[in-house]
């Protein structure tokens, strides 16, 4: 077992796994991970099951081991990370012993990573998730100074240490897919257009159950005859100021305010990323481009999980699969 303190946490810091799903229907959102390819990369880092994990914000976080080692990994934005007094590139795998002294603060880009330990961090649980959801209090609160934190089952896995990727590669860029409805028919065919054609800036409103956006205001043609309804993450709602609010982790489970649009599931961890004051452009596609986009993210995601695998293999292991053999045989035939 490793036991850690936390010295310093700044504000939105969670205890996240990979979600409370199946009880929307219940009034009950899902929360998980903000930036969920970020999230499953750690896990696969650490060859871990898909657990709890400390999801960073911008405020940064600070721990110290009291006792035990653990193996450990951060993933996500491009934060500034220190383990005593050792600057360490994001995307790394390192080790926690006792007085090991971890700082993970803001850096060039993102605004959420995921610190994921080689064991099972000691958390509550509530239907059958740690996924803590700030707005209610449910399973749990942010962390602040003071709080403890154990991780059992500790083991420091055969891993090379070090930086896995770059994470330039995870930089999202300004460009965000959406779908159009289910309530464009309710806005002006000029906001409309607006929304594909000119450019929005996330603005400071912004925390685990959505984020505002700033641009040309989106205007209602006629009074609203929709009832309440489901609402998902990633839908585009636009209450009466006129200003989109793109739902995300926490979001609620129905709303009354029409959808203008919804972010396609594979940029909706993009958009998560982005800081406050970032201009992006919306490009409006169709249902059929959204699901062959998501194949595309997971066949990506599949990549880069083969990648950290290979990664992991000693010297031996990568000659043994190299098939050196092959290659001597074809020079001596040609």
């Amino acid at each position: 077992m490793a036991n850690f303190k936390i010295d310093h946490a700044g504000p939105l810091i969670t205890i996240q796994d990979k979600g409370r799903t199946g009880f929307m229907r219940f009034g009950v959102t899902p929360s998980g991970p903000m930036d969920r390819v970020a999230y499953l990369a750690a896990h696969h880092m650490m060859g871990t099951d898909l657990g709890a994990a400390i999801e960073i914000s911008m405020g940064g976080l600070a721990i110290s081991c009291l006792e035990g080692q653990v193996s450990a990994c951060i993933t996500g934005g491009d934060f500034k990370i220190t383990l005593d007094g050792e600057n360490l590139p994001s995307w790394s795998i390192f080790t926690l012993r006792q007085g090991s002294r971890l700082q993970v603060q803001a850096g060039k880009w993102g605004s959420w990573c995921y610190l994921v330990f080689a064991g099972k961090m000691n958390v509550p649980t509530w239907l059958g998730s740690a996924s803590t959801h700030i707005g209610s209090d449910l399973c749990g609160a942010p962390l602040s100074a003071e709080n403890s934190i154990s991780v059992e089952d500790c083991y420091l896995p055969d891993l090379i240490t070090g930086q896995v990727f770059d994470p330039k590669f995870f930089k999202p860029q300004s460009e965000i897919r959406i779908v159009l409805g289910p309530q464009d028919h309710f806005f002006t065919s000029q906001s409309v257009q607006d929304l594909q054609n000119e450019k929005f800036t996330l603005t400071k409103d912004f925390n685990r159950q959505g984020v505002r956006l700033n641009g040309p205001k989106l205007k209602i043609t006629h009074a609203l005859d929709m009832p309440s309804e489901p609402v998902g993450r990633g839908a585009l709602q636009v209450p009466g100021h006129g200003d989109p609010i793109c739902l995300l982790a926490d979001h609620q489970t129905t709303g009354g305010y029409p959808k203008i649009a919804t972010v396609i599931s594979a940029d909706q961890d993009k958009l998560s990323q982005m800081r406050s004051s970032d201009k992006i452009f919306f490009k409006v596609v169709t249902v059929e481009t959204a699901i062959e986009a998501a194949k595309i993210a997971h066949q990506a995601e599949q990549s880069f999980y083969h990648i950290i695998k290979d990664s992991q293999k000693s010297l031996e292991e990568k000659l043994w699969n190299s098939n050196l053999v092959s290659g001597i045989i074809s020079d001596i035939n040609s």
